[in-house]
């Protein structure tokens, strides 16, 4: 089944012009220990986490704290931090499978545009497999999460 039947679509995501005071506020009350960064044309172009913040401003020097998310992004911090993003046509456990090898909390999900519509998480992919596919004993899967 598509995974656009199941996805969060109330997540919060904030632009890379979005000042990293604003964004540490949004994960106070989002769910997710994540925020989603998109560009102008809501293109998810990396991820922030909690642990991202406090390390870009303990690297810094600066006694300004007015720094923007894509300075975060742009910083030895997350730099080479890789965003994996899903389709919402993409299969439930094609969405786990990204999720679980990769140790990830969600996947972005985008649609054909390209846009952002939501995200798809460890727990919810799995709670749908499982209402779907009873669970069955198999010592050949293991799930990191």
């Amino acid at each position: 089944m598509d995974i656009k039947y199941i996805i969060n679509a109330d997540i919060q995501c904030c632009l890379a012009t979005t000042e990293l005071n604003d964004v540490l506020l949004m994960l106070m009350n989002s769910y997710y220990d994540a925020i989603v960064v998109v560009n102008q044309k809501m293109l998810p172009i990396g991820v922030i986490t909690e642990q991202d913040i406090v390390g870009m401003y303990s690297c810094s020097d600066s006694e300004d704290s007015d720094f923007r998310a894509s300075e975060l992004m742009a910083s030895d911090v997350i730099k080479n931090k890789e965003i994996y993003i899903c389709w919402e046509g993409d299969d439930v456990q094609i969405a786990l499978s990204m999720i679980n090898d990769r140790e990830l909390c969600f996947l972005p999900v985008v649609n054909n545009e390209f846009c952002f519509v939501g995200v798809i998480s460890f727990l919810k992919a799995l709670s749908f497999l499982n209402n779907v596919m009873p669970f069955q004993s198999n010592d050949d899967v293991v799930y990191k999460h």
